[in-house]
């Protein structure tokens, strides 16, 4: 199931309104869809049988029949209920998820960027904010140059004076935000890299990227969107612990913890 959702996910910014309805289906609730028939399927999203066929075949499946099979192999129910139930299901399934969309390749690349860039940028407007904060104070403390930037008009300003050598980071679900877009081209324009953690692919955004980390489509989170995405906090624990790997990186870290809490003592003190 696992690469049928990130095939969905992958073409989405291609598709007709109406093939989309079909993949928020799929992609909200893949269990129900698997048991769907494609007249069920049809019914509830407002769509064709024709217009699920030809979905179908869009998803890299011969019809609709093997797509019900993909989505079935990795359908699971317990029977059990409740709240607790309901969380610890969605983040088993967006472990399940970012798992299969990661791509080792590409983290690699990620992180020579990372690692040769001269100053990092960070950039996340909304909730990925959250996440370029998130980041931006992980990797401070391990000693890179970075800068977490949730203004828009503060990004163009920083992407206007960036630089070879430089590096953003850009989060956004959709890879279709006009004032980050706009930034984010000012900056290559200025000789700037870019790394795109995003949920949508072929749109502006991956368009311009050197290397992309994909997250897991909203639908999948369901209601659980409103803040910081899980599968971008996933990433971002990856990333540091792939830099707290290397000793240099750890020594740093553990400088600026014994830097915070001698600062705790201090105060406490004075008090």
């Amino acid at each position: 199931m696992a690469s049928l959702l990130k095939e969905i996910q992958s073409i989405y910014s291609s598709l007709s309104q109406k093939e989309k309805n079909i993949a928020d289906y799929i992609l909200s609730d893949p269990d129900g869809a698997s048991h769907s028939s494609i007249q069920e399927m049809a019914e509830k999203t407002g769509v064709s049988v024709s217009t699920i066929t030809r979905f179908a075949k869009k998803a890299s499946c011969t019809s609709f029949v093997e797509m019900k099979v993909k989505l079935a192999s990795g359908s699971e129910k317990t029977g059990e209920e409740g709240i607790e139930h309901t969380l610890s299901s969605s983040y088993r399934e967006m472990l399940a998820d970012v798992r299969s969309l990661s791509d080792n390749q590409a983290f690699d690349q990620v992180m020579t960027l990372l690692r040769e860039a001269k100053r990092l940028f960070i950039y996340g407007l909304g909730s990925s904010g959250l996440a370029a904060q998130e980041l931006n104070y992980r990797l401070s403390r391990m000693g890179f140059v970075s800068e977490a930037v949730m203004d828009p008009h503060l990004m163009v300003i920083k992407s206007t004076l960036q630089q070879p050598g430089d590096v953003i980071i850009a989060f956004s679900r959709s890879g279709q935000t006009v004032d980050l877009l706009q930034s984010v081209s000012k900056g290559k324009e200025k000789g700037a890299k870019l790394i795109a953690l995003t949920a949508f692919g072929n749109t502006p955004l991956t368009k311009q990227s050197d290397a992309i980390l994909w997250t897991i489509h909203p639908a999948r989170n369901n209601f659980l969107l409103t803040g910081l995405d899980m599968s971008m906090l996933y990433l971002i624990d990856r990333i540091s612990l792939h830099f707290l790997s290397e000793p240099e990186r750890e020594a740093k870290y553990l400088e600026t913890v014994e830097a915070i809490t001698s600062t705790g003592i201090s105060s406490v003190k004075k008090n």
